[in-house]
């Protein structure tokens, strides 16, 4: 048993390797990503800043490093994981920013394999049927683009975790398991904020179907049976412990969403106050469950021209939500021979079949907009509700990855029903390859490579890192309406102070609305008073916008007196075509801030 389990694993190992082609032979150089996403780099930056803190022995929760000379906290929203920070400080002082984040994320995919095939293995006694589950789940479209973006959304295995804890203490209420309970508990409310939100929606969910399972018959007895009284009764206990070892890091958030998502306005960079027109463009929609993801390298394009209409959704990543269509009709079988048998259910396959079914209907009316308009008539959803208690929380549409759950379970019941029908192991085994197969050629996501190669730089930033003073440079345009995630990234090469990176709202950000324009005397002088030696003019940052009056500013900037051009580096390509890296720039120009302060 134990080398069958093995053997599986390792076949989930090589799967990974294959789909996050070619970053298994670069884990010091690439992290999963694509080029219309920056946000890894974000918290590469992060990883070093942890670092250079560590070894330069500053403070690790502020930094004068960005929005220099006023400085930044590292984290603006006052939640703090202990556990997570611990992993990822742990991490960053022992190993490299981008190796940091390949841990994580393929660690993370591997154990989300591992927890939904335990899952599966329990309730349908089915390897076979638990290994198609978990590659369901694992390799879903979802989970890549999440990977490719945010690494704190990759954590979603602590969701099949806690439910399989959940349904191993309502079995049996003895100290082990009350113990994975706790233990799961105690992981899934310490990282990922979305993650946590996700997985207690889906333990509530589970708290009601147990209560609310064979209804007619708790009606009828007047209420719910002994077993089930001690089951809320442990799960309540052990909840309320896990509360109070945790409440320490919720404290903060439980303080100022009191203090301040009443009395803020709402805004992108308030996090305990979205707006809540970004529950209408973060809902998922019925097109994003059916169609193949974008990335998939033959029936993508297809899917690209549906992008932005209100079948499908705007964005590129938070709608990649695709359930896969054998998937879906596995799940579908197992639908109908679940209620043909009903009558007649197998030792507890009929009560936890029926929870997932009940989740899949949870999470969808959870991921879809606030309200639905039909015609005169306003039907409300969850989500709108919701909002009421935590306004923090707009993005609907990641309650996918909870109906991808319910759905990867069901379909590993439709494998099992399906298998039955023939009697020999090879030809079981070759029928599970075959539904394996099509559904990793469903989830494909290459050519191209989903990988950003981060080991180079342009070099502007080598010559920069090379001038041995202490001083602060800024990089142009100036980012004011929110932190430019290349220049924090590039800060990452060539470590000196910046001014960028000011938040909207602070005095910091107040001063930098003043000097955004580089040609301006004025703003020479300023830079000079703030300290600043060098400035980094970035020419993709004017052209691309198509603004006249930016590209005016381009051509004007070397004609302020209080600006002397020292170097100018021309434009970089990548070595390789097919991977995005981050070499590639364009023109850049370096001046000196010769201009003297009043």
């Amino acid at each position: 048993m134990a080398k069958s389990n093995f053997f599986i694993i390792i076949i989930f190992v090589l799967i990974l390797i294959v789909f996050t082609f070619p970053l298994f032979l670069h884990l010091t150089c690439y992290i999963p990503g694509f080029s219309s996403t920056d946000e890894p780099l974000a918290t590469l930056w992060n990883s070093w800043l942890a670092k250079y803190s560590f070894t330069h022995h500053l403070p690790t929760t502020f930094t004068f490093l960005f929005a220099y000379p006023f400085g930044i906290a590292s984290d603006t929203s006052g939640f703090v994981s202990y556990l997570w920070k611990a992993v990822n400080y742990f991490l960053s002082i022992t190993t490299s920013p981008v190796l940091n984040y390949n841990i994580q994320v393929l660690f993370n995919s591997l154990l989300s394999a591992v927890c939904v095939y335990f899952l599966v293995l329990y309730l349908a006694k089915s390897r076979l049927g638990a290994v198609f589950s978990a590659i369901a789940f694992t390799f879903c479209p979802y989970q890549f683009a999440r990977a490719w973006q945010h690494l704190g959304l990759t954590y979603n295995q602590w969701i099949p975790l806690i439910l399989f804890s959940a349904i191993l203490l309502k079995d049996d209420l003895s100290r082990k398991r009350s113990f994975f309970f706790l233990l799961s508990l105690l992981l899934v409310f310490s990282f990922d904020f979305s993650i946590m939100y996700l997985a207690a929606i889906s333990l509530a969910a589970f708290f009601i179907y147990v209560l609310l399972h064979n209804w007619r018959i708790k009606i009828r007895e007047r209420g719910i049976g002994k077993s089930e009284i001690r089951f809320f009764k442990n799960a309540f206990l052990i909840g309320i412990f896990a509360f109070i070892v945790l409440l320490p890091q919720f404290a903060p958030i439980i303080t100022n969403r009191l203090k301040l998502s009443s009395t803020t306005a709402a805004s992108v960079f308030n996090p305990y106050h979205r707006p809540f027109e970004d529950l209408f463009e973060q809902s998922a929609r019925p097109l994003s469950y059916l169609l193949p993801a974008t990335t998939h390298p033959v029936f993508g394009k297809f899917t690209e021209q549906f992008i932005g209409s209100k079948l499908y959704g705007t964005s590129l990543t938070e709608h990649t939500l695709y359930l896969g269509w054998i998937p879906l009709i596995l799940a579908f079988i197992a639908f109908l021979r679940w209620k043909k048998d009903r009558k007649k259910p197998r030792a507890g396959e009929d009560h936890y079949f029926g929870f997932f079914l009940f989740l899949a209907l949870f999470a969808w009316l959870f991921s879809q907009p606030p309200w639905w308009k039909i015609g005169p008539l306003k039907i409300w959803m969850p989500s709108f509700l919701m909002y009421k208690i935590l306004p923090m929380y707009r993005a609907y549409c990641r309650f996918g990855i909870v109906l991808m759950l319910a759905v990867a379970v069901t379909a590993g019941f439709g494998l099992k029903f399906i298998l039955e029908r023939f009697k020999t192991k090879k030809a079981r085994l070759a029928v599970s390859m075959l539904f394996c197969g099509l559904l990793l050629f469903e989830f494909w996501n290459y050519p191209p490579f989903k990988v950003i190669d981060v080991s180079r730089a342009p070099q502007a930033y080598s010559w920069l890192k090379a001038q041995a003073q202490d001083f602060a440079i800024a990089e142009y345009p100036l980012d004011c309406q929110g932190a430019n995630v290349m220049y924090m990234f590039y800060q990452t090469k060539h470590e000196k102070k910046m001014i960028n990176g000011t938040i909207p709202g602070t005095k910091a950000n107040d001063l930098a609305r003043t000097i955004t324009r580089l040609s301006s005397p004025e703003t020479a002088r300023m830079l000079a008073w703030m300290g600043v030696k060098y400035v980094l003019v970035h020419y993709d940052g004017y052209l691309q916008t198509e603004l006249i009056k930016d590209k005016d500013e381009l051509e004007t900037i070397p004609k302020n007196k209080g600006l002397k051009l020292v170097r100018s580096f021309p434009e970089q390509e990548c070595l390789e075509e097919n991977i995005f890296c981050t070499k590639k720039t364009g023109k850049i120009d370096v001046y000196e801030v010769v201009a003297r302060i009043k």
